[in-house]
This record gives structure tokens, sequence and C-alpha cells, in this order.
């Protein structure tokens, strides 16, 4: 909603006179004095019927939020699914760097001396 804030006293009436005639209903007219100046709320139709902008009832869709990156857990460090091949593949995903030869304990300790154990 826009607000419409004249800029010298002798525009105050010429400016609510042309928003209550291009309103429906003076409902749709609100003034706002808790600024220096006063002003004038209305609905971006309103301000566009009584000239005081641009109002586009039909915009352009605003572009889709981008997906949030996909966050990949640690494996387990012990059990079912704490292999080799897993942590190799969470070292992948993470765009780590290591010698492919390792074995599961020594990735691991890789992983945690690159993030300090956390």
């Amino acid at each position: 909603m826009p607000s419409i804030i004249p800029t010298s006293p002798g525009q105050v009436q010429d400016i609510a006179r042309a928003l209550l005639e291009a309103a429906d209903s003076p409902d749709e007219v609100r003034t706002d004095t808790s600024g220096p100046r006063l002003a004038f709320i209305v609905s971006d139709e309103l301000a566009t019927k009584a000239g005081f902008g641009e109002y586009d009832d039909d915009p352009e869709p605003l572009p889709a939020p981008e997906p949030e990156p996909e966050t990949v857990e640690e494996p387990p460090r012990s059990g079912k699914g704490s292999g080799e091949e897993a942590w190799k593949k969470f070292l992948t995903d993470q765009k780590f760097e290591f010698d492919p030869k390792l074995e599961r304990n020594e990735l691991i300790a890789l992983w945690d001396a690159h993030t300090g154990g956390q």
C-alpha cells in the first residue's frame, strides 16, 4: 500500500479530493499523522485510479526461490552404514579431496582433522 505524502500544505486538499473522488468508499482512504507530515494511505489500485502511480494488476511472477542446498549427514562411525564406501561417498559429496586408497578409520580421522573433531 503506497503512502502519498503532500510536499506542501496547499496540496493536502487537492490530493484528498482526488483520492476521495476515485474511491468507491471514503473508507479506502486512510490518513497517517505519525510522521513529520500528513500522509494518505491507499491501495495500489486506488493510487493508480487517482493518478498517483501505476499499478500492474498482472505483475510478472517472482522467480522461484533457489532450492536449499541438500545437506548430507555424516555417516555413522560404527554399526550399519559406517563402512568405507559410505565414508568415501560422504567425503566426495562434501567435495573433500582424499586419497582413494585410505581405509575407513583413516577417512574418519582425515574428516575429524578437517572439522576440528566436531
